[in-house]
C-alpha cells in the first residue's frame, strides 16, 4: 500500500493496543548522478530508497522498530518489534514525544522544475564544461572527475501528541576538479556549485575557477617560516568549522566529550566572530522547519561576538538541563536514533573584502586548503597538525604559491586569534559556511 495509508494503519493499530505515547517517521530520498570523461559519460547512477520507523512508549521506555515495505503484517511487526526492543532497554535516559506546541516557520526547500530536467541536459552541461576547462589553458593536462548530481527526499512526522507535519526538498549540484601541469609540477583545482535553479549552473564560470586554482598553485617557492600571521580563506576554514562541528551538541557536552562544557556566557573566540544555525536561511541546503523530533527550528547563534551563547539541543538533552530544545534533533535516515546536529552552520560575515583582509595584515601567509582534517585534528582537545596549501601574502597582495606546509596549533586557541572576519562568506557542498577570516599567528613549517 501507499505509505498515506500505510502511517494511518500503522497509526489506527497503535492506538488499539494503547500504547502510551508514540511516533511514526517516514523517510524518503534519491540521488541521481553522472559523470562523463572525455566527452562521453563515465558514470550514471540514480537511486531511491524509503522507510518508515516507529518509535513507542513501553512501561515508561521507549522502543525502535523501522520497515522498508507497507503491507498489513508490517504494521503489526512495526508496533511488536519495537515493544519488545524496549523491554531490553536499559538506559534511564527519558525519550520524548514531542507536542507539538511552537510556531512553524514556512520555509522553501523544493523546486519542481528540478525533476523535470533531462538526463540529456546534464551530459550537455558537462561535456561543455570540461571541454571548456581544456580549452582555456594548455597546461590542464587531466579532468579528474566532472560530475552532475540531484538529490531529493520527503519527509513525513505523526505522533499521538497531535503532530503531523510533512515537508519535501531537493537540490543539484555540481563539481568540477582537474589537473594542470608545468616544469614537471602538477596541481589540482576545483570548483562547484550548489542549487536549486538549473538555469544558474554556469559551467563557463565553474570551469574559469578551477583551472584559476589549479594554474595559480604552480611554480611553488620555499620560505623559511615558523609564526606567522594568516589568512584562512573562506573553503579551508569551512572544513575546520564543519569538523569540529559535534563539540556545540548538547550530548556531547553532558557526556564530558566537549571542551565547551561549563563555558556558556564566556568568551572563547575573538569579539569578531559569531557563529550561527540558521534553519530558515533562505536557499540554504539544510534549511527545514522543523527537525527530526517534530520540533519547530530556530534562529540562534551559537557564538556571539565571540561569547558563548548555546548548546544544540533535542528533547532529551534539554530536559536534562532544563531548558527548551533548540529545535537540532536529527535522525541518520529512517533507521537512526534521534542524534543532534545543525542546518545551515556559519559564521557569520563581518564588513571587510578579501582584499581589505589582505591589505590589512600586509605580509604573512593564506591558507587556502586543510588535507587529512580526519587524521590530523582531534575533535575533542582540538589540536591539530594538518598539510596545507597556500600563497605568501606580500605588501598586502596574494602572492608566489607555496610548498605544502603543515599548520599546527589548537582549535580553541584559534577561535581566540580571530582578529577579523571578511564579507566573503561561501558555503562549501555541506551545509556549513565561512568567510575569510584573519588569525593573529598560526604556527608553520614548509616544505
Amino acid at each position: 500500500m501507499d505509505k498515506d495509508k500505510f502511517i494511518e494503519l500503522v497509526f489506527k493499530k497503535a492506538q488499539e493496543k494503547n500504547i502510551e505515547e508514540f511516533e511514526i517517521y517516514f523517510l524518503s530520498g534519491g540521488n541521481t548522478s553522472l559523470k562523463v570523461y572525455e566527452g562521453k559519460i563515465e558514470n550514471f547512477s540514480d537511486s531511491q530508497n524509503q522507510g518508515i520507523s516507529f518509535r513507542g512508549k513501553f512501561d515508561g521506555k521507549m522502543g525502535y522498530s523501522y520497515t522498508e515495505s507497507f503491507t498489513e503484517d508490517d504494521a503489526d511487526f512495526l508496533i511488536n518489534e519495537a515493544g519488545e526492543n524496549a523491554s531490553i532497554i536499559e538506559s534511564e535516559d527519558e525519550q520524548i514525544i514531542y507536542d507539538g506546541k511552537g510556531e512553524y516557520v514556512p520555509v522553501e526547500t523544493y523546486n519542481s522544475n528540478l525533476e523535470n530536467i533531462k538526463i540529456s541536459q546534464i551530459e550537455n552541461f558537462l561535456i561543455n564544461m570540461e571541454k571548456e576547462a581544456k580549452n582555456l589553458n594548455s597546461r590542464v593536462k587531466n579532468i579528474n572527475s566532472c560530475m552532475f548530481g540531484m538529490g531529493k527526499g520527503e519527509r513525513i512526522i505523526k505522533n499521538s501528541k497531535g503532530v503531523f507535519l510533512k515537508d519535501k526538498g531537493n537540490v543539484a549540484y555540481t563539481y568540477l576538479s582537474l589537473k594542470a601541469e608545468e616544469n614537471g609540477i602538477i596541481k589540482t583545482g576545483s570548483d562547484f556549485k550548489v542549487g536549486r535553479k538549473f538555469e544558474e549552473f554556469d559551467f563557463k564560470k565553474i570551469a574559469q575557477n578551477a583551472v584559476s586554482d589549479a594554474v595559480s598553485k604552480l611554480n611553488p617557492i620555499s620560505i623559511n617560516l615558523k609564526e606567522s600571521k594568516c589568512i584562512i580563506e573562506n573553503l579551508a576554514f569551512t572544513s575546520f568549522i564543519d569538523s569540529m562541528a559535534g563539540i556545540f551538541s548538547a550530548e556531547a557536552v553532558q557526556k564530558g566529550v566537549s571542551l565547551l562544557k561549563g563555558k556558556l556566557g564566556e568568551k572563547i573566540a575573538g569579539e569578531k566572530f559569531s557563529l550561527v544555525d540558521d534553519p530558515h536561511l533562505k536557499d540554504g541546503e539544510g534549511s527545514s522547519s522543523f527537525d527530526a523530533e517534530g520540533v519547530p527550528t530556530k534562529y540562534k547563534e551559537l557564538i556571539s561576538d565571540g561569547i558563548l551563547k548555546t548548546y544544540l539541543y533535542n528533547l532529551k538533552t534539554a530536559k536534562k538541563d532544563g531548558v527548551n530544545s533548540t529545535g537540532n534533533a536529527s535522525k541518520g535516515g529512517y533507521k537512526g536514533t534521534i542524534g543532534i546536529s545543525s542546518f545551515n552552520l556559519y559564521v557569520k560575515k563581518g564588513e571587510k573584502s578579501f582584499e581589505e583582509l589582505l591589505k590589512e595584515i600586509g605580509n604573512g601567509i593564506l591558507i587556502t586548503d586543510f588535507a587529512g582534517l580526519h587524521s590530523g585534528l582531534n575533535s575533542i582537545s582540538g589540536d591539530f597538525s594538518l598539510a596545507a596549501e597556500g600563497f605568501l601574502i606580500k605588501n598586502g597582495k596574494k602572492s608566489a604559491p607555496l610548498n605544502q606546509m603543515t599548520a599546527a596549533g589548537n582549535f580553541f586557541e584559534l577561535l581566540k586569534d580571530i582578529d577579523e572576519v571578511g564579507n566573503d562568506l561561501k558555503f562549501s557542498l555541506s551545509s556549513t559556511g565561512s568567510p575569510s577570516v584573519l588569525i593573529k599567528k598560526l604556527h608553520f613549517s614548509v616544505e
